[in-house]
């Protein structure tokens, strides 16, 4: 059988009685015998006379002994009027559409030959057999004449579906006939296949006793890989997922490949800590928090920055202003803008972004998740990003025993769901006083780390107290471990750090502090942003003069720990 992407199609495709005709041709190429490589509804987008277009091929048909075919599907009724020069489509309830499968199924073909070619690894001293195909499932053509370019050679009707296969081999013969090009190759074809159906795939570091739940890989999920074909054909989405959906590896996946189709892409985001490690992930992409945007580039356009009355005023409108100053000086910079931690985004921070743009139309993708709303940012992108969001409601993160913790404290309206290993239940330490909750985290730590020979990097102490207010300020000694606001530099360092900075980042353990009665701003989202940094063990450390609602909804998930 052939090895056809996805392997079943999404259920919005099923259910629409306007896509029964790719349903049938689905269905049909997947009987194709090996080494027959098929792939569904491949979504591009190209730059062309200096300008970015989108576009979609159907079916794109793969052999390695053949070549590539790009094929077109127009379902029903089918015409062609030599007065207008329109092709019109009526489908069953007797609508007509106008379409153009010939130019559609061409433009495909070329797009996807030159993106074949601009692979470094692609062989471009080497011909290939390439071609474009109408496929009408609903009529039959016989050997009625059609257009000059459009030679009945190249076009399966009812009939040429039921013998696909032999009607494959015929239309690779005559693109071969014509052009004398070579056969795909195995090796172009494994290209072909990385190139059309990417997946990818994180894995974390191991500890010793959580080496069982951590050795997961971190794959797309089905409904992931949907959404990746869902944003090639938008130039603008909103993505909303809860925390560990893989909104971020999804924004540094789709700024990856903006970049590789020679897009110039910005990522940036609220927390200053993500932008530093995305900087990393991502050398070739401008990546900067928003507000280090709009000092980053005030300065380039030589200004200074004002001052203000507060620091909110400082943030949510001096730098914004200074951002849309420098673009009046320099102007737009950037074809695609994507925005992770998009729920902490002002409205103002919005307009200044939005005027990066060389395009009025550029493309623009936000990630986001209300309930990590820190900062009171807006809930409203109209004129920016219309269409509703699209939801992933999977937590690919945690462990289910850290997931059900991150439920407690969810308050979104869609459900969220986990399917990650077990994992150990997360622990509750309650303590009367600072000292006896120093003394408590310094024992965890001596046990996790010398005893259960957990990297000391793979573990973060978090508060949801400012340094100035905090017992774990960095510089603090808890035995023979030092503490450092930032990840550890040198041996028996730890980090301890604010919610807040950590934000958007994750570790194997996290230990969450400080759970007092004096934090009462947004504790539930805190509880939430918290809890949801761990992705193997979690552990509380909870005053007990806590306020009750939120040592309730800890102790209902965890084991305490006397």
């Amino acid at each position: 059988m052939a090895k056809i992407y996805p392997e079943h199609l999404p259920e919005s495709v099923i259910s629409d009685p306007k896509r029964q005709a790719e349903r049938k041709v689905f269905e049909t190429l997947s009987k194709l015998g090996s080494p027959f490589v098929v792939f569904y509804s491949v979504a591009w987008q190209a730059r062309k006379d200096g300008y970015a277009r989108d576009g979609e091929a159907d079916f794109v048909i793969a052999h390695p002994d053949y070549g590539v075919l790009v094929l077109e599907v127009k379902g029903g009724g089918v015409a062609y009027d030599a007065t207008t020069g329109q092709w019109t489509t009526t489908d069953r309830y007797g609508e007509s559409f106008v379409i153009d499968p010939v130019e559609q199924a061409k433009k495909s073909h070329y797009i996807l030959l030159d993106k074949f070619k601009d692979l470094p690894e692609w062989d471009s001293n080497r011909f290939l057999t390439i071609g474009h195909v109408v496929c009408f499932p609903d009529v039959v053509v016989d050997n009625k004449p059609l257009r000059l370019d459009l030679s009945r050679d190249i076009v399966i009707d009812h009939n040429g579906l039921e013998k696909i296969e032999e009607k494959i081999q015929r239309i690779f013969e005559h693109y071969a006939e014509k052009t004398r090009r070579a056969p795909l190759g195995r090796d172009r074809l494994a290209i072909v296949e990385s190139l059309l159906a990417r997946s990818f795939k994180m894995t974390t570091p191991l500890g010793v006793e959580l080496d069982r739940e951590d050795k997961k890989l971190i794959d797309l999920t089905e409904r992931q890989f949907i959404l990746l074909n869902f944003l090639a054909s938008r130039r603008r989405a909103l993505i909303a997922g809860c925390a560990g959906s893989g909104k971020t590896m999804l924004a540094v996946e789709k700024a990856h490949q903006l970049h590789e189709q020679g897009f110039n892409v910005l990522l940036t985001c609220f927390n200053a800590a993500l932008a530093d490690d995305l900087a990393q992930r991502l050398p070739e992409i401008s990546v900067l928090h928003f507000h280090g945007l709009c000092k980053e580039l005030a300065g380039q356009a030589g200004f200074a920055i004002q001052s203000a009355k507060s620091e909110q005023e400082y943030n949510e409108v001096v730098l914004p202003d200074m951002l849309m100053k420098a673009v009046d000086e320099t102007g737009p910079m950037f074809d695609a803008i994507i925005v992770d931690e998009g729920q902490d985004f002002k409205e103002t921070y919005w307009i200044a972004l939005a005027s990066l743009l060389k395009e009025k139309e550029g493309i623009f993708y936000v990630f986001y998740d209300d309930n990590q709303n820190l900062y009171g940012g807006t809930s409203s992108l109209k004129g920016i990003v219309d269409e509703e969001p699209f939801l992933l409601p999977e937590n690919c993160r945690n462990t289910k025993s850290i997931h059900k913790v991150v439920n407690a404290f969810y308050s979104g309206r869609s459900r969220i769901t986990c399917n990650g290993p077990q994992g150990r239940t997360p622990e509750l330490h309650t303590y009367r006083d600072s000292a006896e909750m120093v003394k408590g985290i310094q024992s965890v730590l001596n046990k996790l780390i010398n005893e259960e020979h957990v990297p000391i990097e793979d573990v973060v102490i978090l508060t949801p107290h400012a340094q100035e207010r905090s017992m774990l300020k960095a510089g603090s000694k808890l035995g023979n471990f030092s503490l450092t606001s930032n990840p550890p530099q040198r041996r028996n360092e730890i980090q301890a750090t604010t919610i807040h900075r950590f934000k958007g980042l994750e570790r194997k353990v996290v230990i969450l502090a400080e759970i007092d009665s004096k934090f009462m701003y947004n504790p539930e989202i805190l509880m939430y942003v918290g809890s949801s940094r761990a992705r193997t063990h979690l552990l509380f450390f909870v005053d007990q003069n806590a306020p009750a609602e939120i040592k309730s909804q800890i102790e209902t998930a965890c084991k305490p720990i006397r």
